[in-house]
């Protein structure tokens, strides 16, 4: 790496902390972590965990995370990827996050719907343990599946490397990773049952590429949900996407200028 890109680097994660300080955790925070990261990733050792309290749409929260998460972080906090507290008559009072990861998702769209309860759905066991502390720790009303979401349920292997925010179902054509374990995989009308729900009002997708099967094949189920945010990776287009929710009354349409394509699709 030459020492213009290093600098260039540099300014670049020094311009996001001062932003990220001005959330609460103070200056610094974000810059120590990225470093800190870069060489715990270089010398193998494990990730160190902070808890950085941050205040957010009016409410503090405290949330646990090692630095492989912090890119993930920047989207939902910097670059308020979820924010839609102004896009409904009525707020939202049953979201299911599919692909929870350590709860950012769920805990900003809790501060936006404090009256929310969550279903949150996880299948990487690796993040399991940090979705319950971080939903526990700021009072979210939950319940954690430890699964993978797809059109049929079953098992499949999920792939992952180092980076715990990008695993992916073998059916998935996104990243190329080198280890996979088996998971179960349940689908939307089960997991419904799961949590004694009729309805969703609310459904955030983030499952790194299968977005295709879950929301085209054997989706009769969307009958049942009031509006999707969800981001849709490359292996897909939000045409493709926009296709196969107009079918139940959806429009599709880009959420936010965030670093993330996160889409909104409503009635």
């Amino acid at each position: 790496m030459s020492l213009r890109s290093s600098l260039l680097g540099f300014l670049k994660v020094w311009r996001e902390d001062r932003a990220f300080a001005r959330l609460g955790p103070g200056s610094g925070r974000l810059l120590g972590m990225h470093y800190r990261g870069r060489l715990e990733a270089r010398c193998g050792w494990t990730p160190r965990m902070e808890t950085l309290r941050i205040e957010h749409f009016s409410r503090t929260i405290e949330l646990t995370l090692s630095a492989p998460y912090l890119g993930a972080m920047q989207g939902v906090f910097l670059d308020l990827e979820y924010d839609c507290s102004g896009l409904f008559e009525t707020p939202p009072r049953r979201i299911l996050d599919l692909g929870a990861n350590i709860g950012m998702g769920a805990l900003t769209l809790s501060c936006q719907f404090p009256e929310a309860e969550f279903l949150c759905v996880e299948p990487d066991p690796r993040n399991l343990d940090l979705l319950k502390a971080n939903l526990d720790r700021n009072g979210v009303e939950s319940k954690i599946v430890p699964a993978a979401v797809g059109s049929a349920a079953g098992t499949l292997r999920l792939r992952f490397d180092a980076d715990p925010t990008c695993s992916a179902l073998e059916t998935s054509p996104m990243h190329d990773l080198a280890h996979s374990t088996e998971v179960k995989v349940m689908t939307v009308p089960d997991l419904l049952r799961e949590r004694g729900w009729d309805r969703v009002d609310l459904m955030k997708i983030d499952i790194e590429g299968t977005e295709d099967p879950l929301l085209l094949e054997e989706n009769e189920w969307l009958e049942k949900v009031n509006a999707i945010i969800l981001e849709i990776h490359p292996n897909t287009t939000p045409e493709r996407i926009a296709n196969g929710l107009s079918g139940f009354g959806f429009s599709l349409r880009r959420h936010g200028h965030g670093r993330e394509p996160v889409y909104l699709a409503t009635r």
